[in-house]
């Protein structure tokens, strides 16, 4: 209920990366690295040998996504310019305008692609963008994905590669990831209000019901 969905569309982006070369051509550069998205993604791209990942966070999750062991390298947005030069994928699930220009204008004509997944950080949404040097962002819509593999493996394929991997990362959060159960409408309004802001531990996931 809490990861599944969510591993759904980290499973397409990691398929994707891979069909088109992407994960062997330099490092690929995660935004929000410790959202659930991409931190089920850097699992299963971490998974492939010659595969090189920098997460991107903020300073209070640099420990806990170091810690994941999944992410290489874990940069702090701040530091996007201390990361060597050449070619390299950025996969931006934190929507984040001045990042996204950020890494455009480091990496310039050598940034391979630029996947625009998600929008974690809602309230930057296209702050300081202006144009971009580099590859145009290149939406990722899961549906268009979830159709092809369905055409190339057939529905019982694709159930049956994405069970295979689920299964190994559904274990390895049972090691760090807390579960948090409440209830009421008090509960369910402090938790929005603490999602909206950013105050939620990326440690914890909240399970919630309206009923008292």
């Amino acid at each position: 209920m809490l990861l599944r969905p969510l591993f759904f569309t980290s499973f397409l982006i990691d398929d994707q990366l891979v069909e088109e070369g992407l994960a062997a051509r330099g490092p690929i550069v995660i935004s929000s690295a410790s959202s659930k998205t991409a931190i089920a993604a850097a699992f299963l791209l971490a998974q492939r040998e010659g595969v090189e990942l920098v997460g991107l966070t903020s300073p209070r999750n640099v420990e806990l996504v170091e810690g994941l062991g999944v992410y290489g390298r874990t940069v702090t947005y701040d530091a996007i310019s201390s990361l060597e030069r050449g070619s390299a994928t950025f996969v931006d699930i934190a929507g984040d305008g001045k990042v996204r220009h950020a890494i455009h204008s480091h990496y310039g004509e050598e940034l391979l692609h630029s996947m625009t997944v998600g929008v974690t950080h809602w309230e930057e949404l296209g702050a300081g963008e202006g144009e971009l040097p580099g590859p145009s962002p290149t939406l990722f819509f899961a549906p268009d994905r979830l159709a092809k593999r369905s055409e190339d493996w057939g529905r019982a394929g694709l159930q049956s590669r994405i069970s295979d991997a689920w299964h190994p990362f559904c274990e390895w959060t049972g090691g760090w990831l807390e579960v948090v159960q409440d209830r009421g409408f008090e509960a369910v309004q402090r938790v929005y209000l603490d999602v909206l802001e950013g105050r939620v531990d990326p440690k914890t996931a909240n399970v919630l019901s309206l009923g008292g």
